[in-house]
């Protein structure tokens, strides 16, 4: 491969190309595992419905609301916590000596070799979690003649699935009366959706330290730096205590009188968008800092 220039898409996708020969039986294994997730959910829903088909006969609209619904939650936590296991192993490919041989000897410069493993541990995830849902609703298919359920259950449940996840952000928000406020309901779920990528990206800086068991070292780390964060936080709050509490309210009350919904979360979706790109960058300047062997204690 030419390394005369700086960056290469070609290049980039024959490491990708190499990284999915190579790595075929881990692939394999985590697009299985996700299959099965999704599938057991579909079918695990059927079965239980089946057992209660008075309940499952009564309503009209079962299908819609009860078991879309429980399927659609069901498929945000495995997707959520199927990327962050994706996400932390950006560089599970380097967990012994030879693999980083071969890795870091790979005819293409560092900047393309780690865009080339993002893309496997983001893009790769995303195809691998359209492609389990699309064969789970096949297996369900296949699996619904055994079960007793009304006529309605042979409809799509995937595309309802997909469906229910455009509902109006604004009515979402607005789904508790103890908010009644004008904003954006855009600005909201920008600054979700910004809030969940630099989520993202801390299992990305993760897999980028730790070549191994890097989403558990990760999540771990993360647990304490919560637990520690809260108790600086009470320990702040009792050495102001309520009179100092008081004041710092009327203080920010005074102080932040302008400040609106839309600008807060506008300054939230920035906030989250300028770390997840600082994380970014860190997990590359690790990545170019890698070594075929590793320094004893970097708890590598």
């Amino acid at each position: 491969m030419d390394t005369n220039h700086f960056f290469s898409f070609s290049r980039i996708a024959m490491v990708m190309k190499r990284e999915i020969i190579e790595n075929w039986k881990k692939n394999l294994y985590a697009f299985i595992g996700l299959y099965a997730a999704f599938a057991l959910v579909v079918v695990g829903n059927m079965w239980g419905m089946s057992m209660n088909a008075e309940n499952a006969f009564a309503s009209p609209d079962i299908f819609f609301v009860r078991y879309c619904t429980n399927i659609l939650g069901a498929f945000i936590f495995i997707c959520l916590l199927g990327s962050l296991i994706y996400a932390s192993g950006i560089l599970d490919n380097m967990r012994n000596k030879e693999m980083r041989i071969s890795f870091l000897m790979l005819p293409a410069t560092m900047l393309e070799k780690y865009v080339a493993r993002f893309l496997m541990a983001t893009l790769g995830f995303i195809i691998a979690a359209i492609v389990g849902m699309l064969l789970a609703e096949v297996t369900r298919y296949i699996l619904l003649p055994l079960f007793d359920l009304p006529d309605v259950f042979h409809s799509s449940a995937l595309f309802k699935v997909f469906s229910m996840l455009t509902i109006d952000g604004e009515q979402a928000f607005r789904g508790s009366y103890a908010f009644n406020m004008e904003y954006m309901p855009w600005l909201g779920e920008a600054c979700g959706w910004s809030f969940l990528i630099w989520s993202h990206s801390l299992y990305v800086l993760g897999g980028s330290f730790w070549y191994k068991r890097a989403f558990l070292k990760t999540l771990g780390t993360l647990i304490v730096i919560s637990i520690l964060g809260s108790i600086i936080t009470v320990q702040i709050v009792e050495w102001i205590g309520e009179e100092g509490m008081m004041g710092l309210h009327d203080w920010l009350e005074e102080n932040f009188r302008w400040m609106t919904l839309n600008k807060l979360l506008s300054f939230g979706g920035a906030f989250f968008s300028a770390f997840t790109m600082f994380n970014w960058w860190l997990g590359y300047k690790l990545f170019t800092r890698s070594q075929v062997i590793k320094p004893k204690f970097r708890l590598l």
